[in-house]
């Protein structure tokens, strides 16, 4: 028989802030609150923000846009998605994200199945070292969590859009 999670109502302001490359990501619902099921977090994108295209394998996410504007490039497709938008990336589909905007894009972001946030605090530790991690440390991290890096496909958006790969260094 299931049990009920230690932390069942996620207050407003609430939850365990990560840094990430000049961004936040606020823990709401974690996977041990959910049997591993799903996971979500707040993001709090700064403008200029690239999150470089990439897959899961095994994970579906979902941003809800809940401030501002999140660009996003899903299947090869781009698009700009306002606040009460939903970003639908599914398993095994090349997405990116971007905020291009003069101001901070918030969004609610879902995972399933849970698990993402191993990804965050791993990537905000590498990205908050004295010295910038090499585009392989950062790839070899998101190997460990499900996150396929497709560096190939950046530069048209980065030109296009006039987006930098975030904190990593070309060692």
């Amino acid at each position: 028989m299931a049990t009920a999670p230690e932390k069942i109502i996620v207050e407003p302001g609430s939850g365990r802030v990560v840094p990430l490359a000049g961004n936040e990501v606020t823990f709401k619902i974690q996977g041990q609150q959910t049997s591993g099921a799903f996971s979500s977090v707040v993001y709090v994108m700064r403008p200029g923000m690239f999150v470089p295209p990439h897959l899961h394998e095994k994970a579906d996410e979902v941003a809800y846009v809940l401030e501002g504007e999140l660009g996003a490039m899903v299947a090869g497709r781009e698009f700009q998605a306002g606040a009460g938008s939903f970003v639908v990336r599914p398993r095994g589909v090349a997405h990116a994200l971007w905020n291009v905007t003069d101001r901070p894009v918030k969004f609610l972001d879902l995972y399933t199945p849970a698990g993402m946030e191993a990804a965050f605090e791993e990537l905000s530790k590498l990205l908050s070292a004295r010295e910038p991690p090499s585009l392989e440390q950062m790839f070899e991290a998101g190997r460990r969590h499900d996150t396929i890096y497709l560096p190939e496909l950046a530069p048209p958006l980065m030109q296009k859009y006039g987006l930098q790969m975030p904190g990593a260094s070309t060692r």
